[in-house]
This record gives C-alpha cells, sequence and structure tokens, in this order.
C-alpha cells in the first residue's frame, strides 16, 4: 500500500479526456436497473488509513479517466495512505491533484482498468430532472438511490452546488451523482441530518478546472516564505463566509466513540445574514443564531439556546447568565441552564493556534416520561470554546441522562473551513 503524497501536479491527458466527455453527445435514457449495471464499475469505495495501518474513514469515488478517479478532499483528510476497493479487489492509491477549496481531489491507481464515465454537457443540470446518486454508504458497496435534482445553489457566473433528494449518507462522499443517460452530474459531498433530504453534490463541470487549481494551488504555497503558510491560513480562517463555503466539525459519541462527519454549508449570503443547508440554520454575520430547524450537529443544534451558544455580542472572561428556553427543534424541549465564562486561552484549529473562550452550562432538560406525564428536571451539563476571531464555537462538549439508563454524551469539533 503505497503512502498518500502530494507530488507536483503535471497537467497530463486527464485534462483532454474530461473535455472529451464533457462533449458527449446525447444519448437514450436508461432504465435504473440498465443504469446501475452500466455505472457500478465506474464507481469505487475508498478506505483511508492512519501510520499505523488503522481505519480512519470511508467513502466513494469515480473513474474520471483511465486510471483517475474523484473523490472528496475530506474523505482522505489525515490519512497516511489509503486505498480504492470493489468487491474482493483492492489497490493502492496516491493523490494527484488536490483541490481542498472545492473538496475535490484527483486520486491515481496504477495498472487500474475500470471505465470511466461520461460526464453530462456543462449546463445541462435543470431543477426537477431525474437523477441517480451512486455510492458506498456506510460501507455498503454499489448501492443505487433514486431522487430529483432539487436546486442549484450559490453564486451567478460559475457552476452551482446540486441538491437533491437522492438520498446520500455517510461513505456515499465522492460517489457519483447521474442524470437518467448515466452521464455524471457531480460529484456527492454532504447531506444534511434529519435536514428533510437535503442532499448536495459538487458539480461535474468542476472537474476539467481540477489539476489546473490544484497546480496553482500548490505552486503558490511552494513560493511561500518561511512562516506565511501559517499566516495564510489564520487570516483566511477568519474571512467573512461566503456562498459555497463549508465549516467541517467531527461529531464524536464518547461512549462509542464514532464519528461522523457534520458540514454546514453556506448555500446564501442576505445582507448580514447566512443561510447555511438550504436554510436549516441562519447566522447573523457576527454567528449569532437566528433561526435553527435540524439538528445536524445532535446536541450542538437541538440543545442550541437562541442565538446560539455564545449568544452575547461580547463575551469576556467573568460574565454570567440565566437562560429558559424551548428550543426549536423537533424535540421542543424546555431548557434551563445557567453559563459562566472562564478565562481566555489558545487552541489549534487546522494547524493555526486561535483564542478561545470557555464557557460552562450546567442546568436542566426537562422531559416527560409518557403521554400527559409531567416534565421531569434531567441534568444537562455543556462546555464550549468560542473563537472571537472566527465569532463560533470552535468545541463543544455536552452530557444528560435520560431516565436511569439513557445517556448522551459527545463533543462537535471544528476541524477545517472550506473555501
Amino acid at each position: 500500500m503505497k503512502p498518500m503524497t502530494h507530488p507536483a501536479p503535471r497537467l497530463r491527458a486527464a485534462g483532454a479526456f474530461l473535455a472529451i466527455a464533457l462533449a458527449g453527445g446525447n444519448v437514450a435514457a436508461l432504465e435504473p436497473d440498465a443504469l446501475f449495471a452500466k455505472l457500478t464499475g465506474s464507481v469505487w469505495a475508498v478506505r483511508t488509513f492512519d501510520a499505523q495501518e488503522r481505519p480512519l474513514r470511508a467513502g466513494s469515488a469515480v473513474v474520471i479517466a483511465p486510471g483517475r478517479l474523484v473523490t472528496n478532499c475530506h474523505v482522505l483528510a489525515k490519512a497516511s495512505n489509503f486505498v480504492v476497493k470493489r468487491d474482493n479487489v483492492t489497490y493502492g492509491a496516491t493523490l494527484e491533484y488536490p483541490d481542498p477549496t472545492r473538496d475535490l481531489c484527483q486520486i491515481k491507481v496504477a495498472n487500474f482498468t475500470a471505465p470511466p464515465v461520461t460526464l453530462a454537457p456543462a449546463g445541462t443540470a435543470r431543477v426537477g430532472q431525474r437523477v441517480y446518486a451512486i455510492g458506498n454508504p456506510r460501507g455498503l458497496e454499489n448501492t443505487l438511490s433514486e431522487g430529483l435534482l432539487s436546486g442549484l445553489r450559490g453564486g451567478d457566473g460559475e457552476a452551482r452546488l446540486l441538491q437533491t433528494t437522492a438520498a446520500i449518507a455517510s461513505g456515499s462522499s465522492g460517489g457519483g451523482l447521474f442524470d437518467s443517460d448515466g452521464r455524471l452530474l457531480g460529484i456527492t459531498t454532504f447531506a444534511v441530518r434529519d435536514g428533510g433530504n437535503l442532499n448536495f453534490a459538487m458539480p461535474a463541470e468542476f472537474l476539467a478546472e481540477l489539476p489546473a487549481r490544484a497546480q496553482a494551488q500548490l505552486a503558490a504555497r511552494a513560493n511561500e516564505p518561511e512562516g506565511a503558510a501559517r499566516r495564510r491560513i489564520g487570516v483566511a480562517l477568519a474571512e467573512p463566509l461566503r456562498a459555497g463555503d463549508a465549516l467541517e466539525y467531527v461529531r464524536t459519541d464518547r461512549l462509542t466513540g464514532n464519528r461522523t462527519p457534520v458540514i454546514y454549508r453556506v448555500d446564501r449570503v442576505n445582507g448580514d445574514e447566512l443561510s447555511f443547508n438550504a436554510g436549516s440554520r441562519v447566522e447573523k454575520a457576527n454567528g449569532q443564531v437566528v433561526s435553527l430547524t435540524s439538528a445536524a450537529g445532535g446536541l450542538f443544534d437541538s440543545a442550541s439556546p437562541p442565538g446560539g451558544w455564545a449568544p452575547k455580542d461580547e463575551v469576556q472572561p467573568g460574565m454570567r447568565w440565566h437562560l429558559d428556553y424551548v428550543t426549536t427543534t423537533d424535540d421542543r424541549l424546555r431548557h434551563e441552564l445557567n453559563a459562566s465564562v472562564g478565562p481566555e486561552h489558545t487552541t489549534r484549529v487546522d494547524g493555526v493556534e486561535l483564542n478561545v473562550v470557555p464557557i460552562r452550562y450546567e442546568g436542566w432538560i426537562y422531559v416527560s416520561y409518557g403521554t400527559g406525564a409531567a416534565p421531569v428536571g434531567t441534568p444537562f451539563k455543556a462546555a464550549v470554546l468560542y473563537s472571537p476571531d472566527l465569532r463560533r464555537i470552535v468545541n463543544f462538549e455536552a452530557m444528560y441522562r435520560r431516565g436511569y439508563t439513557a445517556v448522551t454524551s459527545e463533543t462537535l469539533e471544528l476541524v477545517r473551513i472550506q473555501r
């Protein structure tokens, strides 16, 4: 198994192959079974490992040219090596062209003969058309889901994020979203948990630009003076979010150790308000929460106070406040909490050291056990790290007990801002 490397990219025949594929003509619409039979050999599972060969993440990848596949960069994050796999066949792979800004990474596999897909012509995606997602959700290889293209999100002047009702689950990241002719419309990227069929894919038009964009980004970084990379990343982290940007968190169940990526992607900026994940989360530019209808981040969302976990304009050490509120997500439970702010210290996010202010919450969640039963208070504790520079929470820990046996204990950590 070869280690993942970042070689200096060279424009190869892959770009020309993509251009030819994009220009493909009309073909007859396929029945779902025929479409799956045609494409299943072109969508592979991705498995990543750390330096001790311990499994890290699972995802999907689509064959776009001979010996070349595309997946999401977040699938490869922190991996020392990775493989592509289908049925009982496994190949070692290496990173060729990374474009973390768009969360698209092209990988290279030697002696690999799987057939490439055909790309849909640019600009042909239409809201309402039937689409099919093929990937490896939760490790189940070669799974087909059907739905509609329900929206095109993002600004004018470039290809836009594809929103679909076709189901996308953990492990589907990097899979393919296809039209009814079997042509690639996009690379499936993320889904909104509890978001009611809110699933998203990066447009296939981005793939032709991937080699040149990767080459430019890596060349710029290679020419930076010592220390410039850290300053650049630090400044980039603090830049205002724009449509298409995304906050990548990791949610960890502390009882089982299960880790789940949680993505909050900006789909619209309206004045000083930012809409995430098709409006399921709306924030002010200063990070205060305006509305919240989905618990994508677990307790971070489902137990969120009005305005969020740092609801004050300025959070200073020594501050205290009391909250009594009913949450706006599905459970709509009453929370009564006391908050206290501790002394400022530092933490690291994506390799950058940031000043953070710790806030502790302690109190009660009132839960009814049975129809018509009076609510009973159950203890709740949470600890958050708030970054004044980013104007948002970078780390969240919470625990509460429902009844005598049901315990929820989880963390949510910001690992990257995708731009």
